[in-house]
């Protein structure tokens, strides 16, 4: 029986952390973080035919999505069990998303990402203030042990950001992704929830 009220116990709290994941509303100073509708597939479409984003961003192989197969990417991507996909808005108007992915909540990790919509939208900070309101509710509502990033050798923008957030370089698959005839490295950054606290009382 107890171990019957176990599972039960363990289901529910599932479900209410997926629940967040679901109806998710997040304001920071300048940025509002909130699940993706498709009313944002227009405005993300920039970001998904923009040939030098996607050249470091994770699908396995580098490509440019036109609307129709966007709509049909984040559909699949977004399947609200395992890997949930946010838009991020400034001033009302989507900028670019977040994802986190999977989302494991019996071992308390998922891994997380940003992209932003173009390059007038970087260097003022935003990405750095949606992570970090983004990793607030990750740790503090969702009560996640770890999270993680996967970040292509080259990507100086996100390396600079995720160290800023305080992630730490674990590791690096060697040559594993491919781009045209070349491979790169892939690298692995964690961050502990202790270690995000610890941060946040500085």
């Amino acid at each position: 029986m107890l171990e019957d009220n176990h599972f039960i116990t363990g289901k529910h709290q599932l479900n209410m952390f997926k629940k967040k994941l679901t109806k998710t509303s997040l304001q920071g100073e300048r940025v509002f973080i909130r699940n993706l509708m498709t009313k944002d597939y227009d405005a993300l479409t920039r970001l998904f035919a923009d040939k030098d984003v996607m050249y470091y961003y994770l699908p396995a192989r580098q490509q440019t999505f036109s609307a129709t197969e966007l709509e049909e990417l984040l559909a699949d991507w977004n399947d609200l069990d395992t890997s949930f996909v946010f838009t991020v808005l400034h001033e009302q108007k989507p900028i670019g998303i977040i994802t986190s992915e999977s989302v494991d909540f019996e071992m308390e990790h998922a891994e997380v990402g940003i992209a932003l919509l173009s390059a007038a939208e970087r260097g003022k900070g935003l990405a750095f203030e949606a992570m970090t309101v983004f990793i607030n509710f990750l740790f503090g509502d969702l009560e996640l042990h770890r999270i993680n990033a996967r970040i292509i050798s080259g990507n100086k923008d996100s390396f600079k950001l995720f160290e800023r957030l305080g992630f730490r370089h674990e590791g690096t698959q060697r040559e594993y992704v491919r781009r045209g005839c070349s491979y790169l490295d892939m690298n692995i950054f964690g961050l502990l929830a202790k270690d995000w606290l610890q941060k946040d009382c500085k």
